[in-house]
């Protein structure tokens, strides 16, 4: 059973009194005579007020915009047509055709928006999981229920960092995996029958994916997740989080009614650290049409740089490296060669158009049919090379062995009083792409792998992973600091 809360209902109360009329409007918030003192206290709109200076009705039209935009495609449909705010139309174009979705009066609106379900359901990408609603429907218990979806949200998420124009030095898409990490830091695990204490435990947003789109975020790129997460309050964490740290979460798939996907990450206290992942791909995954979505085709043919992991189903793996090869300017493409799969031969024909793949030796191996064949780096690297791959980077120790055709080259990390740590290598991936889109792949490689290796070792932790992705100064200070300790 659902926890009361009284912010919660207070706030839908207010949402359901506004929707009448021509709904949510900075003029019928001036003039209205519903009580909007609620609105006006909510957190989140207080930081606008006092950050940008904007009168309260503005900001309170602002939050709950931004809000709605972040909901699922049928809330989202439902909130934008009860409160006639306009999300869909800023988002597709005001040439798409809406009917009288965003007409003055509320019983137009419905009827818009069931007479439309499916074609409106189309222009955001998505197909709904229910029939067209009825007019009395949507006054009844729809309506209600999803106005208190966008009241838990108001009330409880983070306003989504905007983020100003310029600022970004390129866009990447991450297709990835978006898990909850369950943590656990210990000096040794038991024997069968046995208990060993840990040292901490904790519960943080995690996956290969959501990390890298973490660090690329914080790193000043543009970054879009792909990804399918699960329908219960662990999902819901996640995709706040990543509201949070700035993310767009319009291309990640949430799955209503499924257990979000789970990982345990066992760490030593040298950082090294075992996986043990449940993706719950039977029920959260990204199908065909996902992925033939207007808004993920358009994030793949704008961007500099795909970035895959294999955490996803394989069908997604090789969807994403195939259309990432196909781009008339075609992006730098990096593969994450984690977690190791099964059938790797199924990913060979898609290899020449990597140009990075990024991993432990031994994720390295798990790619070859034979992965004990190779006796040392540079036959594992000629292998995968052979493959087509444009380098392989072999990450470790928080350093790098790099092999290409141009260059081998083996770089020691900076010191660092831990062996590994889980999420370098996310950090090391991101900080490469982005020193490449930066300043252009015809500098130095050296330099861009120097970067990438200082964004590792800039902030490493054994416990919150994806909070440990650095920030620009962090990556610049950690790489002067090694600097002046070569040359003192």
């Amino acid at each position: 059973m659902a926890r009361y809360d009284a912010n919660v209902e207070g706030v839908r109360s207010v949402f359901l009194k506004l929707r009448t009329r021509s709904g949510l409007t900075v003029e019928r918030l001036d003039a209205t005579e519903v009580d909007v003192r609620l609105l006006a206290e909510l957190p989140v709109v207080r930081r606008r007020v006092r950050e940008t200076g904007e009168p309260e009705g503005e900001a309170i039209v602002h939050v709950v915009t931004a809000a709605v935009a972040a909901l699922d495609p049928t809330d989202l449909l439902i909130a934008d047509a009860a409160l006639a705010l306009g999300v869909l139309r800023e988002r597709v174009g005001s040439a798409a055709e809406f009917g009288g979705l965003y007409a003055d009066d509320l019983g137009e609106r419905r009827r818009a928006l069931a007479e439309g379900w499916v074609a409106l359901h189309g222009l955001l990408g998505a197909t709904s999981d229910y029939p067209a609603p009825t007019v009395r429907s949507l006054r009844g218990s729809i309506e209600t229920r999803t106005l208190g979806v966008l009241a838990d949200r108001c009330v409880h998420d983070v306003e989504p960092v905007e983020v100003p124009a310029g600022e970004t030095v390129g866009t990447v898409v991450v297709v990835g995996g978006a898990t909850t990490d369950h943590v656990v830091v210990a000096d040794g695990w038991p024997d069968v029958g046995n208990a060993v204490q840990a040292q901490s435990f904790d519960v943080n947003p995690g996956g290969k994916g959501l990390n890298l789109a973490v660090a690329s975020r914080r790193l000043g790129l543009e970054a879009l997740l792909v990804a399918a997460v699960g329908g219960d309050a662990q999902a819901r964490d996640l995709v706040e989080y990543l509201r949070g740290e700035g993310l767009s979460t319009q291309l990640v798939k949430e799955t209503p009614g499924a257990a979000n996907p789970q990982a345990l990450v066992l760490v030593d206290p040298t950082g090294q650290a075992r996986y043990l992942g449940w993706m719950n791909e039977l029920e959260v995954s990204l199908s065909r049409e996902d992925l033939q979505a207007p808004g993920v085709r358009a994030a793949m043919a704008s961007a500099d740089a795909v970035l895959v992991t294999l955490e996803p189903p394989m069908e997604t793996i090789k969807w994403a490296l195939s259309v990432a090869a196909k781009q008339p300017k075609k992006p730098l493409v990096l593969l994450q060669a984690s977690p190791s799969r099964e059938a790797p031969q199924q990913l060979y024909r898609l290899l020449r158009g990597v140009d990075y793949v990024v991993g432990r030796e031994g994720e390295l191996r798990a790619l070859l049919s034979d992965p004990d064949s190779p006796r040392n780096v540079d036959e594992l690297a000629r292998s995968l090379l052979a493959l087509g791959v444009g380098a392989v980077c072999v990450v470790e120790s928080f350093g790098c062995r790099i092999r290409s055709s141009a260059i081998s080259q083996d770089i020691e990390g900076p010191p660092v009083p831990l062996d590994d740590a889980p999420g370098v290598r996310e950090a090391f991936s991101a900080a490469l792409i982005q020193k490449l889109i930066q300043e252009g792949t015809g500098r130095s490689r050296e330099q861009a792998l120097n970067w990438a290796i200082a964004a590792m070792a800039a902030n490493p932790t054994l416990d919150e992973i994806a909070g440990s992705m650095p920030v620009l100064d962090e990556v610049e200070r950690t790489l002067e600091t090694d600097e002046s300790l070569e040359n003192p």
